[in-house]
């Protein structure tokens, strides 16, 4: 019985080393998978927040496939890749940025305009004294209007960025923008160009606008006059968190940007807006810090929304516009967009007053 049983015993424990080595190996073959794709998926994520720095292209050319799977989700731009691209080329502008003017102006590919009457570009119809949208018999047709319009605003008139022709095509304060929605196209623009893989002309990633993370006093010769604190309201004389500092100054002195940032808002802060009561106000983004800095109450503004500034650029003037009882610059360091308000004075090093 015992001999018998010899044989099984080795039979058994060969069958364990090769169950043994056969696990091994799918382990070391599942190891080496999962590690593969970890680095494919680090590299499509690097590859992908690498694209486009600044709304520019990475490598300073148009990437059609990028360009052509972003205008698969555009309506009726669908499939028009190579007539943006053509248009573009024969006109001698950036093919994204006529692609991210026409999605801005259009709802990507889906406004009445454009699906009904072939306008991709807003455009006004001259023989009714641009009282009405013009109609063109195709939707190639309007694109090539289009492309012209840009042309001449782009290389004729010198209008070579987004934000200088977003004074043209949606200028602040404008009459039929009574809610300030203006502000939002540069932004915009910019955000649909990254999509189709950035500008390629009129564009430069070297220029930083993360900020250097430490801040400088908005104003020369600074005397705090209302401090970070609660207090009453000298216009409403109602009791209020006081959220920012007050610097009193001369009409007319210089306000300077805190540090490198990037204009989010700038004009006059009507109600309903998030600015109302400041004046003319600008807000700036300062990426390395993830914080925003805003002031008050200018006399003027002297940058526009998407400028990229630089620490100590004169970014507006000093006045007593909005809710204020003579000139001075509001300035509030923000933790987030539109509130998050922090004490500015233990930022900047100085004494307030309350």
């Amino acid at each position: 019985m015992a001999e018998n049983q010899q044989p099984d015993k080795t039979w058994a424990m060969l069958f364990l080393r090769l169950f043994s080595v056969k696990v091994v190996i799918i382990i070391f073959i599942l190891f080496i998978l999962i590690s593969l794709i970890g680095v494919l998926i680090a590299g499509t994520t690097q590859q992908e927040s690498s694209g486009v720095g600044g709304g520019c292209s990475a490598t300073g050319e148009l990437n059609k496939d990028v360009f052509n799977q972003t205008l698969e989700q555009a309506g009726v731009f669908k499939g028009k890749g190579d007539t943006f691209i053509a248009i573009a080329k024969k006109q001698n502008i950036d093919p994204a940025l006529f692609a991210a003017i026409a999605m801005s102006e259009t709802g990507w590919g889906k406004s009445d305009a454009v699906v009904s009457k072939n306008n991709p570009g807003g455009l006004m119809d001259p023989s009714t004294g641009m009282s009405t949208v013009q109609v063109f018999a195709t939707l190639d047709e309007g694109l090539e209007a289009m492309g012209v319009t840009l042309h001449n605003r782009i290389i004729v008139d010198g209008l070579n960025t987004i934000e200088k022709l977003g004074n043209i095509y949606a200028p602040l304060g404008a009459d039929n923008d009574p809610n300030g929605l203006n502000q939002n196209w540069i932004p915009t623009v910019t955000a649909i160009a990254e999509k189709f893989g950035g500008l390629t002309m009129n564009c430069s990633n070297s220029g930083s606008s993360g900020g250097t993370g430490q801040y400088i006093i908005p104003v020369k010769n600074p005397l705090v006059s209302s401090g970070f604190s609660d207090r009453i309201n000298p216009v409403t004389g109602v009791h209020e968190s006081h959220k920012g500092l007050d610097f009193a100054q001369p009409a007319g002195s210089e306000i300077l940007a805190a540090d490198d940032g990037v204009v989010v808002f700038s004009g006059m802060g009507v109600s309903g807006s998030g600015y109302g009561g400041y004046g003319n106000v600008v807000h700036l983004e300062h990426g390395k810090t993830k914080e925003w800095t805003l002031y008050g109450h200018m006399l003027r503004t002297n940058v526009t929304v998407g400028q990229v500034v630089k620490k100590g650029d004169v970014i507006g003037f000093v006045g007593s516009t909005g809710q204020s009882t003579g000139n001075h610059l509001h300035f509030e360091i923000r933790k987030e967009k539109m509130g998050g308000q922090i004490d500015p004075a233990a930022v900047l090093g100085l004494v307030a007053a309350n």
